[in-house]
């Protein structure tokens, strides 16, 4: 017969672990749940503009209305650079150096829909990638400081958003 330590010998169950207590205390202090978010970058989200109206805005409320849906309070989008990025190219706001365009790409329009619905939503900037004259091949580059510091500046001018954070780059 096979041995108990055979992979084909039926295992018996384990014998239950020690119980634990678990104490609620709603008087007690911790360290606060800083909330859930989403993640737009890489082309994730670009489809979402093109539903018809109705539906994108039944997305939308179920995405971000507080107390309602999945109630994300954080939102984190790709700053676009005109590479591909994942499963997408994002449109970057400054094709060159000289020029700048606020307008471009989605992640604006994605921003300003989230916090219509959530004033207090905590907003994110990160770059996959960066178009080829910022630094001349050189990301960390006094070029990539302008141009990061262009984006928040554009969504605040274009959009009416404000950007809590902002990241260099991601991965």
């Amino acid at each position: 017969g096979a041995s108990p330590s055979s992979p084909s010998s039926p295992s018996s169950p384990s014998p239950p672990g020690p119980s634990l207590p678990i104490r609620v205390d709603g008087h007690a202090h911790y360290l606060e749940f800083d909330g859930i978010g989403l993640l737009s970058a890489g082309g994730s989200s670009r489809y979402l503009h093109d539903y018809p109206q109705k539906q994108r805005d039944e997305i939308l409320d179920y995405l971000f209305k507080p107390n309602f849906g999945a109630s994300l309070d954080m939102l984190k989008v790709e700053i676009g650079g005109d590479c591909q990025s994942t499963s997408g190219t994002e449109a970057s706001h400054m094709h060159s150096r000289d020029d700048l365009g606020c307008g471009r790409g989605y992640e604006g329009w994605l921003l300003t829909e989230a916090t219509r619905r959530n004033p207090k939503i905590r907003t994110f900037g990160l770059s996959w990638g960066v178009p080829g004259w910022v630094g001349e091949g050189e990301f960390f580059s006094t070029d990539n400081i302008h141009y990061q510091v262009q984006w928040v500046e554009c969504m605040k001018t274009a959009y009416n958003v404000s950007i809590d954070l902002i990241g260099i780059w991601n991965e």
